[in-house]
């Protein structure tokens, strides 16, 4: 008989006093609840692991480094439990799980053959746990996902969601890991790599998991760093689109569009510091620009101005606040 556990969910942290009650709340709350806790503390400097120790409702194993490693270097260690799982997850301390998470990911990967990972949708919320955003996607049954069709999402830096991925490890190490070099889009690279070395994907098209956005998240953070912000996701996006199993002239044409796609979205970056950081407009200006054609450029321009124009800005930067 195994003495691997069933279901182990990680919680890297650093400083997450703030929110890390709720997102353990929704650990105690599953419908199938994880065999082990394990929190993943950083170094904080707050009272994050006087709450984790006096956390009532579940067991927690915490795991305390002495210097702090970084997100990434975080979620790496958090990966080294999958020879210790049939199934490994992982969530930021600062998210919550809907309480059929477990179950409902777990039940979709019964069949398949490890590795193999399942994912879900997202909700947002604020830092008071209001509602920000929810998925427009009626509920429907899992659905195989093939390697190429999550590629191409990611691509588009459409990435999976920390926290909305559970992986069927059947005791194996995992097979990829998250890079350490880039703060903003490792995330994007990590599931790249995931789609193409995992024998099976399922998509499970159900609100699952909330993401939480408030001023004090990594991603607010990496705004401040220019060169992360912008070129981390160019190369998310050439890394996913050179991972492709496609050739022709649908690869020639996914290319142009990419290359209009960043264009766009570095556009609305610029868009985003105007008000409150006009200096940071001019960097990811001198950032983004060579890494595209001048013709490109200019249609990722047009493509924004026209959809300010008859959809209205998609900026929301109350969202953040």
């Amino acid at each position: 008989m195994s003495n691997r556990a069933h279901i182990i969910s990680v919680i890297p942290v650093y400083n997450g006093e703030r929110f890390i009650t709720a997102t353990l709340d929704s650990l105690a709350a599953q419908t199938l609840k994880p065999d082990r806790v394990i929190v993943l503390d950083d170094a904080s400097t707050d009272g994050t692991t006087q709450l984790v120790e006096s956390y009532k409702p579940l067991k927690c194993e915490m795991v305390r480094s002495e210097e702090n490693k970084g997100l990434f270097r975080n979620f790496n260690r958090a990966l080294e439990f999958a020879p210790e799982c049939d199934y490994l997850h992982y969530i930021c301390a600062d998210d919550v799980l809907l309480p059929e998470f477990m179950q409902r990911m777990s039940a979709a990967l019964a069949d398949e053959p490890a590795p193999a990972f399942s994912y879900c949708l997202s909700d947002f919320i604020d830092k008071d746990g209001n509602l920000l955003e929810s998925s427009s996607v009626k509920p429907a049954p899992p659905r195989p996902v093939t390697a190429n069709a999550l590629l191409a999402q990611h691509s588009e830096c459409d990435s999976l969601m920390l926290g909305g991925v559970l992986i069927k490890t059947l005791g194996q190490v995992c097979p990829v890991q998250f890079r350490t070099d880039m703060p903003h889009a490792a995330d994007c690279i990590f599931y790249s790599d995931l789609a193409k070395a995992s024998a099976a994907r399922v998509c499970v098209p159900e609100v699952l998991l909330q993401i939480r956005r408030h001023p004090f998240s990594m991603t607010k953070r990496n705004e401040e760093n220019i060169k992360s912000w912008v070129l981390d996701e160019w190369e998310a996006i050439q890394h996913a689109f050179g991972l492709m199993d496609q050739s022709g002239l649908p690869r020639w044409l996914r290319r142009q569009k990419l290359r209009c796609m960043f264009a766009a979205r570095s556009k609305v970056k610029m868009q985003q510091m105007a008000d409150e950081k006009p200096d940071h407009v001019q960097r990811i200006y001198e950032s983004a620009r060579p890494r595209v054609p001048w013709l490109h450029w200019q249609l990722g321009r047009v493509t924004v101005f026209l959809r300010d124009l008859f959809f209205g800005s998609t900026l929301k930067k109350e969202q953040w606040q």
